[in-house]
């Protein structure tokens, strides 16, 4: 195992230590590389009233590798070729799913931001949405002659590209469900077409950054009190005889789109890796035995419908032939690692046939260092009196420190939570 291979670097000469650390370091990148998913995000944005589960207890909610949408309605939507939106393709090979991937990202508007709009849905139930409506497209005369018309869809975004994450998260559990449609570019001069060059929409909300530093019991609402909205601004109406009445000027290239965004208390069963490209939008079967809600009949919004899916049985074979190629590329990469991981096992039975076989230098002995056993328990377990499994350690710093002694005497946690606790053994 791997600290059998620190024992080793531990216990003998310096040179022998730079070779083994080197190989150790080595092996380490190897199972790196086989890891199912990035650490994303990289801190947590998420302020008081965000809605939606604790970032913290994703692991003891969702599980080790799960999702907070994991059974949600929504997928991605995909290029005709069944890429991912340019936007999202570093995502798409960094995370386990293309629904993570657009639904966290990290997305790669190069730091200058994005907007998104969530679009009623006339075949997905829109919960919370209508009564939030916030923009009115720059493509119809109320849009244009009113900056504060409002009844499109909803609008929000921001300049930096890592808010997407916690914007996304929050907007999904508040029920805000539709058509979701994101492109590149707060700022004039940030993207192709930048929310600022006041061609797509007349008015739309803002995310400012929480940064690593922040005191986030002091964060109530990341997407107000900033005063750097897109807000009584509005369409501009040098383009008012070009766009009346026409699709607004997207450009795909710095677009991406989710159908069915947004919680609801179904459980459905979704494509997640390679949905079909450019789906026509349909009320989907839950795999839960409630019912869903019927949808209301929102007057449309002025955006061009999406493709309709393939049908033919040649496109229906293509992408078939396309999964197979990617899975039989990753059974490739697999048997690829595990060679890799035969050789390095190999060298390392060499190195310690060698240190077995040779007789070090008489050193100075020096009495180990003592081994602490203020270690935290990890993962989640049940308590007698309390059947909830949890991660006690993390809920008992929940509510600030002052309140850790009181709760590792309500639940004696003093074994389990030595290092939070604060009764560690010397």
């Amino acid at each position: 195992t791997i600290s059998h291979y620190f024992v080793f670097v531990f216990f003998f000469s310096t040179k022998m230590k730079t070779c083994i650390s080197l190989l150790v370091a080595y092996l380490l990148s190897l199972l790196h590389t086989s890891s199912a998913d990035i650490v994303w995000p990289l801190y947590s944005q998420q302020c008081r009233d965000d809605a939606g589960t604790p970032f913290g207890d994703d692991e003891e909610i969702y599980g080790p590798n799960g999702f907070y949408h994991d059974k949600s309605g929504a997928y991605p939507v995909l290029l005709e070729d069944g890429q991912c939106a340019k936007p999202l393709q570093q995502a798409c090979s960094l995370r386990p799913t293309y629904k993570a991937a657009y639904l966290e990202g990290p997305i790669n508007c190069g730091d200058n931001g994005w907007y998104c709009r969530i679009m009623p849905d006339d075949n997905w139930p829109p919960q919370n949405l209508i009564a939030d409506l916030n923009f009115g497209h720059c493509n119809t005369t109320d849009g244009f002659e009113d900056a504060g018309y409002d009844r499109d869809g909803h609008c929000h975004g921001s300049s930096y590209d890592s808010t997407y994450y916690w914007w996304i998260r929050d907007h999904f559990f508040r029920g805000y469900n539709g058509r979701l449609r994101c492109c590149c570019g707060w700022y004039e001069d940030t993207s192709i077409e930048p929310l600022y060059n006041r061609r797509i929409a007349n008015r739309c909300d803002y995310r400012r950054l929480v940064t690593q530093e922040e005191d986030l019991s002091q964060c109530r609402d990341a997407n107000e009190d900033h005063g750097l909205g897109f807000d009584d601004i509005g369409c501009d109406p040098q383009y008012e005889a070009d766009q009346l009445n026409k699709p607004i000027p997207e450009n795909d290239d710095i677009c991406w789109e989710i159908q069915r965004f947004g919680y609801t208390e179904e459980e459905y069963d979704t494509p997640t890796a390679n949905p079909a490209t450019v789906p026509t939008p349909t009320a989907p079967t839950p795999t839960s035995s409630i019912t869903t809600a019927p949808s209301p009949t929102p007057s449309s919004p002025p955006f061009p419908n999406p493709a309709p899916t393939p049908s033919s049985t040649c496109e229906t074979k293509s992408q078939i032939d396309n999964i197979e190629s990617k899975v039989e590329s990753i059974e490739n990469e697999i048997i690829d690692i595990k060679n890799e991981m035969t050789d390095v096992k190999g060298t390392l039975q060499t190195i310690l046939n060698i240190l077995r076989t040779s007789t070090p230098a008489p050193v100075q002995s020096t009495p180990a260092p003592a081994v602490s056993s203020c270690i935290d328990r990890k993962g989640a377990w049940a308590i007698n009196g309390n059947n909830r499994p949890r991660n006690w350690c993390t809920w008992a710093k929940k509510q600030g420190n002052e309140n850790v002694g009181s709760r590792c005497a309500q639940w004696n946690l003093y074994k389990d939570c030595p290092k939070t606790c604060g009764d560690c053994n010397p």
